[in-house]
């Protein structure tokens, strides 16, 4: 047993349950604490006298975290995951069954069995703070409710709530958990207490109605539930969206759509049935795994630090000023007001400060019309930032964030004003996605205090940011941006002062090697299709005009200064961009154009271009798909065993998580570390070898990939 709860009963035969799990951060409904909980309600259904019973949770910030992870990664056999999800019903089914009135008082997350929990309560109170949030995320791990869930919210809310919730796994604040109607009431944190007592006294009195079908806007849904043409309308609808986002790749989604489906109609106890064995066949499954792995990663992440040994005491950052206007600058202002840091942008001319604002402003605009905020919420943010055209109020800032376009020269400028500008201790961070931290450090007289701080574009929506220390950072510096980043609701990946950083050298080998294939004689069309049935969020050409064809090909050809001929810019991408015009999505000119109404066309420039190359090169064996998707994969991960051989990254989890978070690589498949473990290194190798023998050094296998590949050796060990 965990003693993880402590049950209360007063004299007016009320019972308080109190779940403080021991040793840990969260609640989890652990096997052993869900043993300890199904002996508890043994026994208070066995005393009499008992009028009612309120769930609590005795963790700040925390109701129930949900089921223990770590067990649901030990999942193997899908009919071990089937019994374990039918123990946990059953479990939930007594709470369910008991007598009397069950409130589960919720102040906090509320996720996953912590959710399914509460649904086997009669009645659910939550509270108005911040930290609550209700939901039921297993898809995102690749799994669907085990509990019960895909069968109690739709009884409870109705179908098209319900599948808002289950398939995409987000959670909602407690109010809009009140307009679903998943919980009965709201109250502030501070009153939770006095609501119980006061929710049960209605419940006694017959104040509050206790018939399912209690909530006005239950009833419209408990009719249109129950039109066959109207559910059949909504499923088919919900089927085209999973589709539609995330194709096939994700199992769970369409599992849970499917359990949902056929279980309509059919008792509460078949359909648990039905849903415990399709989560036993999700558990065990490799799509599940990775995600589970991923998720695991993440919990590392939030907990490092950045620094190797002993930072100190990290202050938070409670002002913050950004250098540079500009879409990116404007969105990292929008970050920092976001988490309500005071923010002073500074740019040239008030015109470009306005577009700043502007930028900054459009977001939330996009934020309120999808309810995330108020007018009253916003306009509170928005006075967090103000604008000036001289260093005016930089003084006293503790980070200052330079967004300026990225030349070394500009930049040098800017970081020499800025160190006449503000403290001696504040940190100044560059948002440079290529140039070397190390080597801008070394014209300042504060090196210790600058570091990189590299957002990905959109800054708003990408959630990765890679932090650069120099060779003469301090460790506070890391530590602090780290904390900042975090802060923001970013996920940080600490890498070296190395051409391309981590991500965008793994990222343009890979594009690169997009332009080497139509040299072969492959079909744009053809590569962009690959490579979107492996996974990836869009084709390699699509993504570099996404980027724009003239930032690509100079960051291209900076890693190519940086490591030679292995990262020589592929002809056909040079020609285009010395074409001057042809640009990407920034002018709708670029390997495909792109006009208003219409799909994508391949530009007819790029094709004239394509086919003079194809025509100056000796005719080649045609490439099978894989051949296709390999060249282009096993690039990336022959380059991504060098960061690792060089400590670019602090290891290879954390390289997956940058690759999943910083360029879409398909998180079912764990990362490009992660997929070449599914290939087998040997594999890889033999590839890598056949093709440096015929293209040289391009493919040139790296010392640690011959090392592993040669015994056929994993990169990860578990």
């Amino acid at each position: 047993m965990t003693d993880a709860f402590t049950l209360r009963i007063d004299d007016a035969g009320i019972a308080r349950i109190v779940f403080d799990l021991p040793g840990a951060k969260v609640n989890k409904l652990t096997s052993d604490a869900m043993a300890e909980f199904r002996d508890l309600i043994a026994e208070l259904r066995n005393t009499a006298g008992i009028k009612a019973m309120a769930l609590l949770s005795g963790k700040k910030n925390i109701f129930i975290a949900g089921a223990d992870i770590d067990e649901i990664a030990d999942i193997s056999d899908p009919d071990d995951g089937a019994r374990k999800a039918t123990l946990g019903q059953t479990i939930l089914n007594e709470v369910s069954t008991l007598p009397f009135p069950t409130i589960a008082a919720i102040d906090g997350a509320c996720l996953g069995g912590g959710l399914e929990l509460a649904l086997a309560c009669r009645y659910r109170i939550a509270t108005e703070n911040s930290r609550t949030s209700i939901g039921l995320p297993e898809v995102t791990l690749g799994i669907i409710p085990g509990f019960g869930g895909t069968q109690r919210l739709p009884r409870l809310i109705g179908l098209r709530k319900s599948l808002a919730l289950i398939l995409t796994g987000k959670p909602v604040h407690s109010r809009k958990a009140l307009k679903y109607h998943i919980v009965d009431a709201c109250v502030p944190t501070e009153f939770l207490d006095q609501k119980i007592d006061s929710f049960i006294a209605d419940l006694q009195s017959g104040r509050i109605d206790s018939s399912p079908e209690r909530h006005p806007r239950a009833r419209t849904s408990w009719l249109l539930d129950r039109n066959p043409i109207a559910a059949s309308v909504i499923l088919s609808a919900a089927r085209r969206s999973i589709i539609r986002t995330s194709g096939t790749f994700y199992p769970a989604p369409l599992l849970a759509l499917d359990v949902i489906r056929k279980t309509r109609g059919l008792s509460l106890e078949k359909g648990l049935a039905v849903e415990a064995r399709d989560f036993g066949k999700l558990a065990a499954g490799m799509v599940s795994k990775n995600l589970v792995k991923l998720f695991f990663i993440r919990e590392r992440l939030k907990k490092d630090n950045g620094v190797a040994g002993d930072a100190g005491e990290t202050s938070a950052v409670r002002s913050a000023g950004v250098v540079g206007a500009g879409v990116m600058g404007g969105a990292v202002s929008w970050l920092l007001t976001k988490a309500e840091i005071p923010v002073r942008l500074r740019d040239l001319n008030w015109d470009a400060v306005g577009k700043g604002f502007a930028s900054a402003a459009g977001i939330y605009a996009t934020l309120r019309k999808r309810g995330k905020y108020d007018a009253r919420e916003v306009n509170l943010r928005m006075h967090k930032l103000t604008g000036t055209i001289d260093y005016s109020g930089f003084q006293d800032l503790d980070i200052v964030i330079e967004a300026v376009s990225e030349d070394p020269g500009i930049k040098q400028i800017v970081f020499h004003e800025l160190e006449t500008a503000t403290r001696p201790d504040a940190i100044i961070a560059s948002n440079t996605s290529t140039l070397s931290i190390t080597e801008m450090a070394r014209a300042l007289v504060h090196p210790e205090r600058f570091i990189g701080m590299h957002f990905f574009n959109p800054a708003n929506r990408m959630p990765l940011v890679e932090v650069i220390p120099g060779e003469q950072t301090a460790p506070a510096t890391v530590a602090a941006v780290v904390k900042l980043t975090k802060t923001l609701g970013k996920t940080p990946v600490v890498v070296k002062s190395t051409p391309g950083f981590l991500v965008n050298r793994l990222l343009l080998p890979y594009l690169n090697e997009a332009f080497y294939l139509l040299e072969d004689g492959v079909a744009p069309k053809r590569i962009e299709d690959i490579t979107r049935r492996f996974g990836m969020p869009m084709g390699p050409f699509t993504l570099t005009d996404t980027v724009g064809i003239d930032i690509g090909c100079k960051a291209a050809g900076i890693l190519e200064n940086a490591f030679g001929d292995r990262m020589s810019v592929a002809p056909i991408l040079r020609r285009i961009y010395e074409e001057g015009d042809i640009l990407g999505r920034k002018n709708n000119n670029g390997i495909f154009l792109y006009r208003k109404d219409h799909k994508p066309l391949l530009n007819p420039a790029v094709t004239a271009i394509i086919e003079a190359a194809v025509r100056a090169k000796p005719e080649s064996a045609p490439l099978g798909d894989d051949d296709i998707a390999n060249r282009m994969l096993f690039t990336m991960i022959n380059e991504a065993s060098r960061c690792i051989e060089e400590a670019v990254v602090a290891n290879a989890d954390y390289l997956n998580m940058a690759m999943i978070l910083g360029t879409g690589f398909p998180a079912f498949r764990g990362g490009p570390l992660r997929h070449a473990d599914s290939v087998g290194t040997g594999s890889i190798l033999r590839a890598l070898t056949t093709w440096s023998d015929a293209a040289g050094v391009r493919f040139e296998p790296s010392a640690m990939l011959r090392t592993l590949g040669k015994a056929d050796l994993p990169f990860h060990k578990s």
